[in-house]
């Protein structure tokens, strides 16, 4: 197997210069939401001691590699470098495989998400009372949800088969198992990328006539695809896992995606709950889609950052999630040779 090397200083320029990045565009963006927060007079501590932490552990990794000791960290990236070229080949095999045989190709991850938006946007406009939702721009409000919702649905049902699918290749050659459902939601999020082209392009005309204009809010996106993808990854380890031994997942999780998928406000306004069932719009707030959906409403409808503790609350349903996969697929890894 083809293996890369890796400059580790690089990575670690990499990892702090995107980390300075990240802290530039959000303090830009969100600067409104922070100067009216209790956080506004200690936020430039927090972002120095964030970036001591980054250029610490960067440190920490260098010297370990140097000294020849252990660490998770430099095991991870080590992992990664050598495994890298297989990786590519999973994703693009994957992704080809979606396509294959298909006339209109890759033009399906933009098409999708306007024909369904337009389905829905028909059906339900004449259903619901937009204003009495507290909806505004409905058909981008709508487009919104389906995207993010469709990214997920595509990249956890891909990668739930990430381990029974590839069971010719596990049991042949030795290659760490978590790194088959990564590729799989890798290569299902090209799809979440290419289908932000027809949301803003979409958003850009409705806008020319509709008073709805960009704003640099839109550099919160990058932010949004890494937690929501990360939340994805751990679901997908947990479901990956599960599908070796209970084949009835499959089915299962159809639809319990259905189910979430009408519990999640994307065709409809979360005041719409508050008028009807109060208690179901304090229940919503558990309900991770949810705030992932309307954390890209924000960026786009809105032209303004999401509330701080909207960014904790993602973050804690991305890392607890991630945590939680990697826990369950570590304890059943070991295991898998014998279901497959």
């Amino acid at each position: 197997m083809k293996q890369n090397k890796f400059d580790l200083k690089k990575v670690c320029t990499y990892m702090i210069a995107l980390y300075v990045i990240a802290v530039l565009i959000f303090s830009f963006v969100a600067w409104d939401k922070i100067s009216a927060s209790r956080i506004a007079n200690i936020y430039p501590i927090l972002a120095i001691v964030g970036l001591a932490a980054v250029v610490g552990y960067c440190w920490r990794l260098q010297f370990c590699e140097k000294k020849g000791k252990e660490s998770k960290g430099l095991y991870f990236i080590n992992t990664i470098a050598k495994y890298w070229f297989l990786m590519e080949q999973l994703i693009q095999r994957d992704f080809k495989i979606k396509y294959k045989r298909s006339v209109l190709g890759v033009f399906w991850s933009f098409l999708n998400p306007l024909l369904m938006m337009l389905v829905q946007y028909v059906v339900f406009t004449n259903l619901f009372d937009l204003r009495g939702m507290g909806v505004i721009h409905y058909p981008i409000y709508l487009l919104a949800g389906i995207v993010t919702w469709n990214g997920f649905s595509d990249c956890t049902t891909q990668a739930m088969r990430a381990i029974t699918g590839n069971a010719s290749l596990i049991t042949k050659v030795y290659v760490p198992k978590y790194i088959y459902p990564v590729t799989k939601v890798l290569s299902a999020s090209i799809n979440i990328i290419l289908s932000m082209v027809p949301l803003l392009l979409v958003t850009f005309i409705y806008g020319l006539f509709n008073q709805l204009y960009f704003t640099p809010a839109l550099l919160l996106l990058p932010i949004f695809l890494i937690l929501l993808i990360m939340f994805i990854i751990g679901v997908s380890f947990l479901l990956s896992s599960l599908m070796v031994f209970f084949h009835d997942v499959e089915f299962l999780w159809g639809v319990i995606l259905t189910m979430w998928m009408y519990a999640t406000p994307i065709i409809y306004g979360i005041e719409l709950l508050k008028q009807k069932q109060a208690w179901l719009a304090t229940v919503m707030q558990f309900n991770p889609m949810y705030h992932y959906v309307e954390f890209i409403r924000s960026i786009i409808i809105y032209g303004t950052s999401p509330a701080l503790m909207e960014y904790v609350i993602c973050g804690a349903f991305s890392f607890g999630s991630l945590l939680i996969g990697i826990i369950v697929f570590k304890k059943t890894q070991d295991k898998f040779i014998l279901y497959i």
